[in-house]
């Protein structure tokens, strides 16, 4: 579970005030929030470099109050880490963005799949697999239409039992995404050992490319790498042309960030669908 790198900053979002905003208050909020129904997603589109087609959505959480005041995802995501709350987080995002995707193929919107953030803690938990297989289940979401993104982080935590998590998830045909690769410190060795389907190059080599030689080399340099290994890369983070032509030069595949567009409510989707183009359901 990630707090959503491509947000900006809202002078409408403020913090939970007072003795409220302490971890421990802040992880028994996020319970309550569930219940309350003050939890929803949003969804940062991706597209393919060399066509431009949608080719898949982020699910990111948010979280506003019944008085409209939005809890910034930087503040009580990382609180839910550290917490048990994760679990419960974790699960709500899972079966919400499995069921909204499941929704989008019946209704012939769009078959794309949706990316899930992961945590380190969620990874390490020996029922993940079936947690996931379950809610797929459930929703009628096929494995292929869902993603899961981990953190370096995550994976170094967990030893031979993540490898054989991932390798039973895709078996089932759930794909696991590396996120912020380039930021750690045994990426490389986690690209041969981990089963991935592809990984993310973070924002901050992305969007200092174009001015900055070696933030250029680097990407260029992933994307060469990850290509080698027959992975797919997404860049995040793109919010200029000039960004955009690097990357396609490059070879890079997909593209995520404000160029393409913001993370989008669900009732907004539809619209962004038609405009940018998607693959059609099958039949």
């Amino acid at each position: 579970m990630s707090a959503g790198h491509d947000v900006l900053p809202d002078p409408g979002v403020l913090p939970l005030p007072g003795a409220a905003a302490t971890s421990l208050g802040m992880a028994d909020r996020i319970t309550e929030a569930i219940l309350r129904n003050e939890l929803s997603l949003v969804f940062q589109p991706q597209a393919d470099v060399a066509t431009g087609r949608l080719c898949g959505f982020e699910a990111l959480v948010r979280w506003r109050l019944a008085d409209g005041t939005e809890i910034p995802p930087d503040l009580f995501v990382p609180v839910a880490e550290a917490s048990d709350a994760i679990f419960v987080l974790g699960e709500w995002v899972l079966r919400r963005a499995c069921s909204t995707a499941a929704r989008w193929l019946r209704t012939g919107m769009a078959d794309v799949p949706v990316a899930v953030n992961v945590s380190a803690r969620q990874l390490a938990e020996p029922g993940l697999a079936r947690c996931v297989l379950g809610i797929l289940a459930e929703t009628g979401l096929p494995a292929s239409n869902l993603k899961l993104e981990l953190t370096e982080t995550a994976l170094l935590d967990g030893s031979a039992a993540v490898t054989q998590c991932l390798l039973e998830l895709r078996g089932a045909g759930v794909q696991a995404v590396l996120d912020d690769f380039g930021t750690g410190y045994s990426s490389l060795a986690l690209l041969r050992r981990v089963p991935l389907e592809g990984v993310k190059i973070d924002r901050q080599f992305v969007q200092a490319m174009v001015e900055q030689r070696d933030s250029a080399a680097i990407v260029h340099a992933v994307v060469s790498l990850a290509h080698a290994l027959g992975l797919r890369v997404v860049a995040e983070g793109v919010e200029t042309r000039d960004q955009l032509l690097f990357l396609r030069a490059y070879g890079c595949d997909r593209i995520q960030g404000y160029l393409l567009s913001r993370p989008l409510a669900e009732a907004d989707v539809p619209g962004f669908i038609r405009e940018i183009g998607a693959p059609p359901t099958a039949g």
